[in-house]
């Protein structure tokens, strides 16, 4: 893969994914969209990669959109930008495989927007988060809307989308918009840690319990039961799964006799 807006390397089945626009930013424009879009694409089809790590190259994970290449767009495209924008993210979310975001530094407006679509989000001490949009007489059109109140319940969604306001990683946590703060110099070992954890898990059942995680916002208790089901059915033929009873049954048999 070679993209022109991402770094990556992959060691242990986890792929590191940067947005690598230091000297912006990490500010996005429609090239990142189209390269993020595809990279997830992409690691879908790869068995080898287990976990997937996202964060920023340079001072901060993102400040935005990148409002110079905005500033150039008309009327009609702007429903472009906004559609290129929710399928890149869409693409995150639907990857069958854990997406952890590492954030630091800063994490503006669409580059939140982005975070939200992961999985699980580890923040530095320093990190500050906002959307701003509605300061400057626009919406949050990245998912922000939809995704945020799923995460921190609707009146913390309104509170942040409507003021405007920043809010710091402590606020963050204790919102349960982000799942740990760690110190800077540790948040990519924390991350490698997380990743690592899962990564001994089934990946066929991780990325079947995130999916129908996901779904079930969407549906009925009862359809939601149903997947989580027909989920389970998939997993079950799995021959990872086997394997790993096989594996305990033995692991057992060893402590007992011990």
């Amino acid at each position: 893969m070679q993209f022109q807006t991402l770094s990556y390397s992959q060691n242990d089945g986890i792929l590191h994914v940067k947005l690598n626009r230091p000297e912006k930013r990490n500010a996005i424009n429609f090239q990142m969209f189209s390269d993020i879009e595809q990279c997830f694409f992409n690691v879908a089809a790869q068995p080898d990669v287990k976990v997937v790590l996202l964060s920023g190259e340079g001072k901060g994970f993102s400040a935005g959109t990148d409002l110079i290449g905005i500033s150039k767009v008309d009327g009609p495209d702007v429903r472009r930008y906004a559609r290129q924008a929710q399928k890149a993210y869409n693409e995150i979310e639907c990857l069958e495989k854990v997406v952890i975001a590492l954030i630091h530094g800063f994490c503006f407006g669409i580059g939140l927007e982005m975070a939200l679509a992961c999985d699980l989000r580890i923040c530095s001490e320093d990190t500050l988060f906002n959307l701003p949009e509605v300061k400057v007489g626009l919406v949050p059109d990245g998912g922000a809307s939809q995704r945020l109140p799923r995460i921190v319940g609707l009146g913390r969604a309104k509170e942040l989308i409507l003021t405007g306001d920043t809010i710091d990683a402590a606020t963050a946590e204790r919102w349960g918009m982000v799942n740990k703060v760690v110190k800077l110099q540790d948040l990519e070992s924390a991350g490698i840690a997380r990743a690592k954890e899962i990564s001994n898990n089934g990946t066929t059942a991780t990325g079947l319990a995130k999916r129908n995680i996901d779904l079930s916002f969407s549906q009925s208790i009862y359809d939601g039961l149903e997947g989580a089901a027909t989920a389970q059915c998939l997993a079950f033929s799995d021959g990872g799964f086997r394997k790993r009873v096989e594996q305990r049954f033995s692991d057992a048999v060893k402590d007992k006799k011990a």
